[in-house]
């Protein structure tokens, strides 16, 4: 149902902008229009053994959303779509209203979700959701006040919630958020699941290293419903943006009920906001590491680090697109196993353009993808 809905979200907006502000050029996909520029299209395509996984992501000022596939080789599929729209704009001094929808349907389960939230230009907001699930999971209802302001250089949030996980028990909760050009801190609980994150970001300089790290964790044993613990670190040598940049690390780190129009976050998973690869993360060099630990006990950590070793040298050219490096994960249950990772991601006319892959050394299993990116 929500493709109607998010076809003509888009229609709407390109009516809004007017047809002058549109064009595709050698450059590609341009436009001067405050409802689409900055923005971007992201598609990407993996392969392994089991799974073929298609992504498409449309990204701009005034409207956020993608579609997805998982198409399981032993049968079977996945289909999740949604989008988030902020149709005031923050530069137009009527606060800031986000409305978002995320749908995933797959052939056991169908479960959607709605959230919204209206922010004063002064910083106050109060807003709310729903999920509904046709599984065990149950549904979800919360509302939330908000006030986010800024002292000298800091940037803070805090917010406080209160949240109905549909099986007799409520849970009151709330986050706090402070960060400034370099430094971010953000601590918060929901009820059913706490999380915390530290992030740094090295300033401007003239060499060719920007350090960048990011220390994410999540902890689902609070509460009625128990769940995972999960510990997500990412680093980079070399900075440029995006995913590292203190908008993107703020969406993840306030949580479901965050509502953060940088990057968009819901209960609901897979999402269309998908998770960067590692080689995306900076130039230079990568690291992440994923560890996760299950109510049962089971743990399970990968390792990944990458470099584009002709970046070190201070001649450009299409060697710099260059990538390679190894993974190492264990597994408490299925043992440990290594491996290589490779390919190339950069500039190919006015596309960002990833092709790669990683093989186990161990499993004898193969990941492919393919990438393709266009900023406007």
């Amino acid at each position: 149902q929500f493709l109607a809905v998010y076809g003509l979200a888009m229609a709407v907006q390109i009516w809004i902008m007017g047809i002058n502000h549109v064009g595709f050029a050698s450059q590609g996909f341009s436009s001067d229009s405050k409802f689409l520029n900055p923005g971007k299209i992201d598609f990407h395509y993996s392969h392994t053994r089991n799974t073929d996984e298609y992504n498409f992501i449309g990204w701009t000022p005034l409207f956020k959303g993608g579609w997805g596939h998982i198409d399981f080789d032993g049968g079977g599929q996945t289909d999740y779509v949604g989008g988030y729209i902020s149709p005031l704009l923050k530069e137009n001094n009527k606060g800031e209203l986000i409305l978002g929808f995320l749908q995933v349907d797959s052939d056991t389960s169908y479960s959607y979700e709605f959230q919204g939230e209206y922010r004063f230009p002064f910083g106050l907001g109060f807003g709310g959701g729903s999920v509904s699930r046709n599984n065990n999971a149950g549904d979800t209802y919360f509302g939330k006040l908000s006030y986010r302001n800024k002292y000298s250089s800091w940037n803070y949030i805090v917010s406080a919630q209160h949240q109905d996980v549909s099986i007799g028990k409520e849970s009151p909760g709330g986050y706090i958020a402070v960060y400034d050009d370099i430094l971010m801190l953000v601590y918060g609980n929901d009820g059913e699941q706490w999380r915390s994150t530290f992030g740094v970001i090295a300033p401007k300089n003239d060499s060719m290293f920007r350090p960048a790290l990011e220390v994410f964790y999540v902890d689902n044993t609070i509460g009625n419903i128990d769940g995972n613990q999960f510990l997500f670190v990412n680093a980079t040598l070399k900075f440029k943006g995006g995913f590292l940049s203190h908008p993107a690390r703020l969406g993840r780190a306030m949580g479901p009920t965050g509502m953060e129009f940088g990057n968009p976050l819901g209960y609901l998973s897979p999402t269309w906001n998908r998770r960067l690869d590692v080689f995306e993360l900076g130039d230079v060099a990568d690291f992440r590491l994923v560890r996760s630990k299950t109510p049962s006990g089971v743990v399970t950590e990968k390792f990944e680090v990458l470099a584009y070793p002709f970046q070190f040298r201070e001649k450009e050219n299409l060697l710099n697109y260059f990538y390679a490096g190894g993974f190492y994960s264990t597994d408490s249950v299925a043992g440990d196993s290594s491996g290589i990772l490779g390919g190339i991601f950069g500039k190919v006319s006015f596309l960002q353009v990833g092709i790669g892959g990683d093989y186990n050394l161990d499993t004898d299993e193969k990941r492919i993808f393919l990438g393709i990116i266009d900023k406007f």
